[in-house]
């Protein structure tokens, strides 16, 4: 279990979220701890995918502020806040085409600086992006042209790409989106994996029994608002959650 006396990896701490009149997100608070698995459900529309934009940086937030291992980096681009150790995953999977696979994650590791040697390595950059490579499974497809890949194969790329730049938090929005159940749960064992490597998960997730093998813990979002936040089968018969799937 993660150890929640801990500082937290990652606080929003009063989130507010506006497309012109429209409230996104109404004051939202969330909280991921060091290598943490962290759910995020709700029902479409509800503000998932705004959220974690507003923690990696896509969306400007228009109140609150954003966390990472005690600073405010609120006012930091995408790009700098993948420097400071946030990383994502999307839906739809978009590599360099063109590209292998291998080639693929150089480019992650070079954008990303994580290029810094850790104590007492001196692995080389093709090294270090075959290691990764050969860690979602995909060794025996290096030096495919991405273009080629089967589903399940990009699924397994863009968590590696993700993978490439060294991150402490990983952001996966609907992962398991358009895969076999197989599938499924060969790409929820890497994510699951991330633990063991010390990485935090934030992931959105339709498939609520994928949801319930993952999370530590589950957040609910409806129309913007949390209203549950803790133990996933607590959660889940929670009466705010059961009416926001259900109906009254």
């Amino acid at each position: 279990m993660t150890n929640h006396s801990q500082e937290p990896l990652v606080k929003a701490t009063g989130i507010v979220k506006k497309f012109g009149g429209f409230t996104a997100l109404n004051n939202v608070e969330l909280v991921i701890h060091p290598g943490e698995r962290l759910g995020l459900i709700g029902p479409n529309g509800s503000g998932k995918s705004t959220l974690v934009n507003c923690i990696s940086g896509m969306l400007k937030i228009d109140g609150g502020s954003v966390s990472l291992r005690g600073e405010d980096i609120s006012s930091l681009s995408p790009h700098e806040r993948v420097h400071a150790g946030i990383a994502r995953s999307f839906q739809i999977p978009k590599p360099f085409k063109s590209m292998t696979v291998l080639e693929n994650i150089k480019v992650v590791i070079n954008f990303s600086g994580n290029l810094r040697a850790d104590a007492g390595e001196n692995r080389s950059i093709d090294e270090k992006a075959f290691a990764i490579v050969q860690s979602v499974g995909l060794q025996n497809k290096a030096d495919a042209i991405s273009a080629g890949l089967t589903q399940v194969e990009l699924r397994k790329l863009e968590l590696a790409r993700a993978m490439s730049a060294n991150p402490q938090l990983l952001i996966a929005d609907e992962a398991l989106a358009g895969l076999s159940g197989a599938e499924v749960d060969e790409i929820l064992e890497l994510i699951m994996g991330m633990k063991q490597k010390g990485i935090s998960v934030l992931m959105i997730e339709h498939i609520m029994s994928a949801v319930m093998q993952f999370s530590e813990r589950l957040m609910v979002l409806v129309a913007g608002t949390k209203v549950a936040d803790g133990n996933p089968q607590d959660v889940i018969n929670n009466p705010e959650v059961i009416k926001a799937y259900l109906g009254e």
